[in-house]
């Protein structure tokens, strides 16, 4: 269902394999009920910054969902919110993924 063709706003979140949620988000919100509480759960976790979490793990199940991981740490590290250490063990964590994946 597209959102320009609905009634209603449609969640904007993008799962790990790429694609929309596509549940009727929230009045106030551009998200649905659930991907508004996981955003308010993971920025209470780390204290601050858009969905960026070392607490929650999300499968890595294709290449596209690796790639998200990646790009996540990599803004975790730019913006402080990921010790250089830590994304050093979660950087090769996702190169056994990848890894994996293409065999």
């Amino acid at each position: 269902m597209n959102s320009a063709h609905s009634e209603y706003a449609l969640c904007r979140h993008t799962k790990t394999d790429g694609h929309r949620c596509h549940s009727p988000a929230l009045a106030t919100s551009a998200f649905c009920y659930f991907h508004q509480k996981l955003r308010r759960t993971r920025r209470a976790m780390i204290g601050a910054g858009p969905g960026l979490s070392t607490h929650v793990l999300h499968p890595l199940r294709n290449a596209h969902s690796v790639q998200q991981a990646l790009a996540m740490v990599l803004s975790g590290v730019s913006t402080s919110q990921i010790h250089p250490k830590q994304a050093g063990k979660m950087l090769y964590a996702l190169q056994l993924a990848a890894k994996t994946i293409t065999e």
